[in-house]
Parts: C-alpha cells; structure tokens; sequence
C-alpha cells in the first residue's frame, strides 16, 4: 500500500524489473505543494522502507521504489 499526501495528479506505480529474488515497484507523483510524503505500508499497515529517487523540488515531483520478495509478507 502507498500513501501520498497532498493534492494533485495520481500516482503512476510501474513493475521495473526482477531485482535480488524480487520484483522492484517505482511510483512517481506530482503534488501542489512541495511538503510531499510518500510512504510505503506492508499488508497489516506497517512502515516499509522505501528508497527515494528523487527529492522533493520546486515542481513537487517525487518518486520512490521497493523490492517485493517472496515470503516477506509484502504484497502489492
């Protein structure tokens, strides 16, 4: 599950590649404003770490990424 905060476009999620016996999810959004957040949460709603690939700027563009492996109880 993902989560952003703020108003604007919808959340782009793309399946990248197979990486480290799992599946790299990417999501890039676009808010109004530049406090913009993005949070990644596990099945029962727990923080999961994402990697950011991007900062927030002046246009408020941000996106992040995450391996899905099996069995670790992350689901999309």
């Amino acid at each position: 599950h993902l989560s952003l905060v703020g108003a604007g476009h919808d959340p782009l999620l793309v399946v990248d590649d197979y990486e480290d016996d799992g599946i790299r999810l990417k999501c890039f959004s676009e808010r109004l404003f530049s406090q913009v957040q993005m949070l990644w949460t596990d099945s029962r709603g727990n923080n999961i770490t994402g990697t950011p690939l991007t900062t927030g700027t002046s246009t408020a563009n941000v996106s992040s990424s995450i391996v899905l492996k099996p069995g670790s109880g992350n689901s999309v």
